[in-house]
């Protein structure tokens, strides 16, 4: 009787294929629950679900992170965030903007400085003419008060329309005079906001970086908001000076932007890097709002550091640290 080698051979073969396939791919978890106790499992059940895993390979590296659920109060602190950061980004968008326009329409200090005085020169020969026409109206004023002066001497009552017309000459002038200082308003404006391009153009224009990287990498996860509410104009100067000093002490890159409304230094260029920013935002009632955000590297180990509990905390210390400075108890240098 011949027996049947090969096909009995071939069944096994299949089986332990088909075995050894489910082996290779089965998924090995690594469980962190909501105590921080950590456990791994080939499985993942309904009531694990809920928390923070990892995703390791059969050398056991992560590939796959899987955030905790998160509870309603963090959804909507999310919300929150993002809606804030919105806010930024325009923020952000608009000096951008602004420095591209900078960078396109000047190129070296000498022209801004030249385009200043040849405005200055322009209002100040306005300025001037209106300083004529103040002096023509004082010379028409005293030589109708000295024909009133007359009238008295000589104990006759003075015309009406002779008052009528000092009165008109006095209004005139009061207009003139409030006309002259709205010009010096207007040079003192444009001298400041010269003075504001021309600091950003050379900072622009004199560093050291390459390329401007208009890609901003922003916490994903983050469990507090980084937000200081002003109650005054008063208060939130006050902050905002506090703010940049928190800033500048937190970062580890250097500083880029630094106007009225936004504080920032450079991105991140290494995986260890956090950058700092400070927006002033208005609120739905009106009042000023200090926004802080953290970026890191866009990578992995980037991210990973924005999601770390260290920079949750940093960000959850924004609002006290401006707080204890604003009561003095600890001192600002």
């Amino acid at each position: 009787m011949k027996t049947h080698i090969f096909p009995i051979t071939f069944f096994l073969s299949c089986t332990l294929y088909l075995f050894s396939g489910q082996v290779a791919s089965a998924k090995t978890y690594k469980l962190v629950d909501e105590s921080g106790k950590t456990s791994f499992s080939d499985q993942v059940s309904p009531d694990e679900a809920k928390y923070r895993r990892e995703t390791l390979s059969k050398h056991g590296t992560v590939v796959e992170v899987t955030e905790q659920e998160k509870t309603k109060e963090q959804q909507e602190r999310d919300r929150n965030l993002e809606r804030l950061r919105k806010k930024q980004e325009k923020v952000i968008q608009s000096q951008k903007a602004h420095d591209d326009a900078l960078l396109r329409t000047y190129h070296t200090k000498e022209e801004m400085l030249a385009e200043l005085k040849t405005k200055t020169q322009t209002i100040e020969a306005q300025r001037k003419l209106i300083e004529s026409e103040v002096t023509q109206q004082l010379e028409r004023l005293d030589t109708k008060q000295k024909n009133a002066a007359t009238f008295e001497r000589n104990a006759q009552p003075i015309p009406p329309n002779l008052i009528e017309e000092i009165k008109n000459i006095q209004s005139e002038i009061e207009r003139t005079k409030k006309t002259i200082d709205e010009n010096l308003a207007i040079q003192q404006k444009l001298a400041d906001e010269y003075e504001i391009n021309i600091k950003r153009f050379l900072v622009l224009t004199q560093s050291d970086k390459s390329e401007q990287n208009n890609k901003v990498a922003s916490i994903e996860e983050a469990d507090a908001l980084g937000l200081f509410r002003c109650e005054n104009d008063f208060e939130c100067k006050k902050a905002w000076e506090i703010a940049r000093l928190f800033v500048d002490t937190y970062s580890t890159t250097e500083p880029d932007i630094n106007t009225e409304k936004l504080m920032m230094h450079a991105l991140p260029t290494k995986d260890s890097d956090i950058s700092l920013s400070i927006s002033k935002i208005a609120s739905r009632d009106a009042e000023d709002q200090l926004f802080l955000d953290i970026h890191c590297r866009e990578s992995s180990l980037g991210k990973e550091l924005c999601a770390s509990p260290k920079t949750q905390a940093l960000r959850s210390s924004f609002r006290s640290y401006v707080n204890e400075r604003l009561n003095n108890k600890v001192p600002t240098p």
